[in-house]
Parts: structure tokens; C-alpha cells; sequence
């Protein structure tokens, strides 16, 4: 097994290299309490993560054959699929906030 000159100091015969190897301490010491922090990875805004959650999907009434169903049917799908598309663009929007904050980030 070959040893290096730190590694067994009091095998050392050699006056030089004792000195060295006590020379050579302190700035290995430094050395190791000079590692690099760590870096900290810069989170989103937190409400940039969440989007609005979508529309529960009406009851719709069966169709009867009236007119008055038929509105209260059509109302019913229209709403729920504004819902759906305000759902949707809430979403759109915050991935963009997400990419543009991203951006500015970099």
C-alpha cells in the first residue's frame, strides 16, 4: 500500500516533507470551508399555481316538447359551458403568468 504525504504524516521521514505537509494544513482547511452554497430555486408565485376549478355539469330536465324546457335546457348548456371556457382561460393565463415569470427569472 503506498501512502501519500498527508495521509500518514507520522511515517514521514523526511524533515522537507513534514514541513510541507503541515505548510500545505491551513489551506486545505480553508479549502474545505470554502465550498459553494447552495443555490436557492426561485418558486412561482403561488397563485400562479392553482387554476379555477371547472363546472359541475348540470341536470339537465328531458326534453318534454315544450318550449319553455327546451330554454331552460339551453340556458342550463350554455352556462356550463361559459363555465367551462372561463374554467379554460383562467388556466391559459396562468401558465402564460408562469412563462413570463419564468423568463423574467432567467
Amino acid at each position: 500500500m503506498r501512502l501519500t504525504i498527508c495521509q500518514a504524516p507520522l511515517m514521514i521521514a523526511n524533515v522537507t516533507q513534514k514541513r510541507l505537509c503541515i505548510a500545505i494544513l491551513p489551506f486545505a482547511l480553508l479549502n474545505a470551508a470554502c465550498t459553494p452554497q447552495r443555490v436557492r430555486t426561485a418558486l412561482p408565485p403561488a397563485d400562479l399555481l392553482t387554476c379555477a376549478d371547472e363546472p359541475q355539469a348540470p341536470s339537465i330536465p328531458s326534453r318534454d316538447g315544450t318550449d319553455a324546457t327546451q330554454f331552460e335546457r339551453d340556458r342550463m348548456t350554455l352556462a356550463y359551458i361559459l363555465g367551462l371556457r372561463s374554467a379554460w382561460g383562467d388556466c391559459a393565463a396562468k401558465v402564460a403568468g408562469v412563462r413570463a415569470w419564468a423568463g423574467e427569472v432567467e
